[in-house]
């Protein structure tokens, strides 16, 4: 399997996730209604250009705690006994609000029984100084981890994705949840426009060189709806092949430190959204990709740290 496979190799979230909650643990996806700051009135068009309107785990509706009953009662029916569920505030940015607002959701979560942790996915330079606060009351409860945004630890890159902040802005951000005691876990895409495999490896070496308790590897995709696609039919977007995605990714979690838990290496295109490139609707084999660059090369994660 490529699963035990690349567990060999890398440290994956998985094995972690079995050890340190006890059993089985499913994440249950949240919408909150909070839409992203980067663009105009919160939704739609905007933002960054691989970002296609809808967001990332947009559009479930109805209450926190209601999308959280449903989820629970979704495992129930296809896994019998609930098992551990982390409550993952995944839709656009999840801090995108006043903490008097942010702070019943949270809480309301945080105190559910089934909830064995908590995921705030979320930009860097959408943390005020109240929001830290809170974060770090909520992680007082339950284990919490962010999710913050990077993808690229070169500026011109970040300029010309739209990102809407710099490195110096991510850096102080990790800087501020190591302070309270908070996980983060770094999204990175590679095969961004204009970079190759030394600018991804330079992105690997400065988290490298910094507490980061986990990263989550995507692959660049041009999905439906989001500016790159209107780049990518004019011919201005040039797309890796899955053997160099391959490569670039075993190369860059070689160059981690043994300690960070990788939570993903490959992207989970909607096969609705996904307009390029085709070899991403096939996650599978992606990962044996990555696993076969791996042993190619006989590389394990650290290797190259």
């Amino acid at each position: 399997m490529d699963a035990a496979r690349l567990a060999r190799r890398v440290n994956l979230l998985g094995p972690w996730l079995r050890r340190a909650m006890g059993g089985p643990t499913v994440k249950i996806s949240l919408d909150a209604g909070l839409g992203c700051p980067h663009r105009p009135g919160g939704v739609g068009p905007g933002g960054c250009v691989y970002c296609p309107p809808g967001g990332s785990g947009h559009g479930r509706g109805g209450s926190v705690s209601r999308q959280l009953e449903q989820g629970l009662a979704r495992l129930r029916s296809r896994r019998g006994p609930t098992p551990r569920a982390l409550a993952y505030f995944q839709a656009y940015t999840a801090t995108n609000a006043a903490p008097e607002t942010l702070e019943p959701l949270f809480m309301a979560v945080a105190r559910h029984q089934a909830v064995a942790g908590i995921i705030v996915a979320t930009r860097p330079d959408c943390l005020p100084p109240a929001t830290w606060e809170l974060l770090a009351q909520v992680a007082r409860r339950r284990p919490l981890w962010l999710e913050l945004g990077l993808q690229s630890a070169h500026d011109a890159t970040l300029a010309r994705i739209n990102r809407g902040h710099d490195l110096a802005c991510f850096d102080a951000a990790l800087e501020q949840a190591n302070r309270l005691g908070l996980r983060v876990v770094t999204h990175v895409i590679l095969g961004l426009p204009g970079e190759e495999v030394e600018h991804t490896n330079a992105t690997a070496r400065h988290l490298a060189g910094r507490k980061v308790w986990g990263v989550k590897l995507h692959n660049l995709m041009v999905l439906a709806g989001a500016p790159l696609a209107k780049e990518h039919r004019a011919g201005r977007v040039r797309l890796w092949s899955r053997e160099q995605y391959a490569r670039a990714a075993a190369a860059f979690v070689a160059r981690l430190p043994r300690r960070v838990l990788v939570h993903r290496l490959a992207a989970d295109p909607g096969p609705d959204r996904l307009l390029a490139p085709e070899w991403a609707a096939g996650k599978d084999a992606v990962l044996s990709a990555i696993a076969q660059a791996l042993e190619d090369n006989n590389l394990c994660q650290g290797d190259l740290a």
